[in-house]
């Protein structure tokens, strides 16, 4: 961690460099550009009028070469000052603060099969923990795959040797980054559906019309300069042309809703596609993603950079001044819209698919984040075999490195139930919570918090956090049993799943919840299910008896030192022989005593 934190610090250094260079730039050239642009008054004054001529076009020349150089620097600072934030955000991150990063509130699901259950969403999450992407995409990308489970090993060997050769660049993936958040939009409305009903009709005769009446302008307006005929002329030709214009209003207007502003939004995935364009990749998915690149012997930004510079000029329509002599004249606005509606009928379907492969990458380059910052966590080995989960030390990502405390867990028979005993605050939850962080990192193709973790992948359905709802006047018993119904139909469905459970059926009377917690469980073992069961009813353990090769009891303990309780957060064979309420109401004075 600490080559990590260096390597880091390093990079910022390195780049707070280049800022300083950058801004020494932009002042040499604010001062060439006030120069030469005094260099063209000052030739007008002090020289004849030829000489000044020419001496003005060389200054004029050169002071436009000094604007662009300009622009490009401005680009540089904007990415400099990007990638020296990101690699302080990733020392904050190093240090055990990532609260700064995006939590991704708007993903947390109470219903979902486990990600509400194992804090995958939200304050403190794991998405907020790993989550590095830099578009609205690849942010949806991202959680999705924390939100479902890949199973097939052979995509999930492929996808870590995407993300351990994304994991090896970190130079191209701050690049990368950097450039997806230098214009950060808030809506792409060039991926949302265009209908038939929007493309142009008489597309023919437009075609047509936007030539013609161009070359007419033009020839019309060299006839009024040379005297040939009178400028009466084009005041016929413009209203004309307002005529064809007001008909096509509602066209025109419809396209600009949808293709309007996204100049700047379409330059930044211009240049995410070119970095992607640029580099060769090893690995079968990347290689893969790659390939999606091109179109009719053409790459992907070079076709969007035809839709850029295309949107750029549609963008004219805004400049007041432009648009009155362009419009009338020339049909500026119907021209652009024809000439959007052929992309768009030629090339919308690739558009999808391109953002995709941006997205998916964005997401990739997260979880090998992920990995870069954790060299020290296990890469998970997968088998195929009829049930496996191995994980030796293994912790909870979340928790600080100085403080986690790790535990040897093994489970490799298909159709065992762990029941897991242990007094309040002993570490129950944490651990069915870091069973099943380890096995969504896996199955994402992440490294995982152990020395070593090898698993046989498979669905995720817990039971840990169960709410009521009021809108649908459901009790919290009621909206448990509904919960646990679930796992059932999912089991007897077929789907091979790992199941969570902590402290069921809290609902109900101890005698009714023992009893049910049987049941429930006497049913998991016959389908044979594999998962854990936490639980306070030191009884259910008796199931043991009933189930000796399927039912296992594990426990944590605590000990009482100076009348004080010490938790040691270490997994330990057997049923617990210590509970803590009584002992902790008495110190809080609730007992009365």
């Amino acid at each position: 961690m600490n080559e990590r934190l260096k390597i880091y610090e390093n990079c910022l250094h390195e780049y707070e460099l280049f800022l300083k260079q950058s801004k020494r730039k932009q002042k040499r050239y604010f001062i060439f550009r006030l120069a030469s642009f005094s260099a063209i008054i000052l030739s007008f004054i002090f020289f004849n009028l030829e000489l000044a001529a020419c001496l003005g076009l060389i200054s004029f020349a050169v002071f436009l070469w000094v604007v662009r150089k300009s622009i490009t620097e401005e680009r540089e600072e904007l990415q400099l000052n990007r990638l020296i934030s990101i690699n302080q955000d990733e020392i904050k991150a190093l240090k055990g603060s990532f609260n700064h990063f995006d939590s991704g509130d708007e993903f947390i699901n109470t219903e979902h099969h486990y990600t509400f259950d194992l804090d995958v969403f939200g304050k403190g999450s794991l998405f907020q923990s790993l989550n590095r992407t830099t578009t609205p995409l690849g942010r949806k990308k991202l959680a999705n795959s924390l939100g479902s489970s890949e199973i097939r090993i052979k995509q999930l060997s492929n996808r870590q040797q995407a993300i351990a050769e994304l994991e090896k660049d970190l130079k191209w993936r701050q690049q990368f980054s950097a450039q997806g958040d230098l214009n950060n939009e808030k809506d792409l409305n060039l991926l949302n559906q265009f209908s038939d009903e929007d493309h142009l009709r008489n597309s023919n005769r437009i075609k047509y019309t936007i030539t013609i009446i161009p070359i007419i302008t033009v020839i019309s307006l060299i006839s009024v300069f040379t005297g040939l005929v009178n400028w009466s002329i084009l005041l016929l030709l413009a209203a004309t042309n307002i005529s064809i214009l007001t008909l096509s209003k509602k066209t025109i207007d419809r396209y600009y809703m949808h293709f309007g502003n996204q100049t700047k939004i379409l330059q930044k995935y211009q240049a995410l596609l070119n970095l992607i364009e640029k580099r060769n990749f090893e690995s079968t998915d990347l290689i893969d993603l790659k390939q999606k690149l091109n179109f009719e012997s053409q790459s992907a930004s070079q076709i969007i950079k035809q839709l850029q510079v295309c949107l750029n000029r549609f963008d004219y329509r805004a400049n007041l001044l432009f648009i009155v002599f362009a419009d009338p004249l020339f049909l500026w606005d119907l021209i652009y819209v024809y000439r959007l509606n052929k992309w768009h009928l030629k090339y919308h379907l690739e558009l999808k698919k391109w953002f995709d492969v941006i997205a998916t990458i964005d997401a990739l380059s997260s979880l090998a984040n992920f990995n870069y910052n954790h060299p020290d966590f296990a890469v998970p080995a997968f088998t195929d075999d009829s049930f496996c989960l191995d994980g030796q030390n293994m912790a909870h990502p979340l928790i600080n490195e100085n403080t986690r405390i790790g535990n040897d867990f093994s489970m490799t028979e298909k159709g065992q139930i762990i029941i897991l005993t242990g007094a309040n605050m002993a570490g129950k939850s944490t651990f069915l919570r870091t069973i099943g962080i380890n096995m969504i990192l896996a199955m994402n193709g992440c490294r995982c918090c152990a020395d070593s973790f090898k698993l046989k992948p498979v669905h995720l359905f817990s039971n840990m956090r169960t709410t009521d709802n009021l809108m649908k006047a459901e009790s919290y018993f009621h909206a448990e049993l509904l919960r646990l119904q679930a796992i059932l139909n999912q089991v007897k469905s077929g789907i091979t799943t790992f199941v969570l459970i902590d402290e069921m059926l809290k609902g109900t009377n101890s005698d009714d919840k023992l009893e049910g917690s049987k049941v429930l469980t006497r049913q998991l073992v016959k389908l044979m299910t594999n998962g854990i069961i936490s639980t306070h009813d030191l009884k259910l353990t008796e199931l043991e008896n009933e189930f000796p090769s399927n039912i296992l009891p594990l426990c944590f303990e605590i000990t009482i030192e100076d009348d004080n309780l010490v938790f040691d957060y270490k997994l330990r064979n057997g049923v617990t022989r210590t509970m803590n309420a009584i002992f902790l109401m008495k110190k809080m004075g609730i007992t009365g005593e």
